[in-house]
């Protein structure tokens, strides 16, 4: 049951971060390399999710 939580707290924790960056830090822009990559990160673990849930 943990397994489907865990990516629910990653994702809050990563869109804190991005929010820490942008409001707080204001160099989002220095850091878009990581931002695109978290969202394959989170794009590909939903398409694994969707397909593992779906069988």
């Amino acid at each position: 049951m943990l397994r489907l939580y865990m990516p629910l707290a990653f994702l809050v924790l990563f869109i804190g971060w991005i929010l820490y960056r942008l409001l707080v830090k204001r160099d989002l822009k220095k850091n878009l390399n990581g931002v695109y990559m978290g969202l394959f990160f989170i794009e590909v673990w939903s398409v694994i999710f969707y397909l593992c849930l779906n069988n």
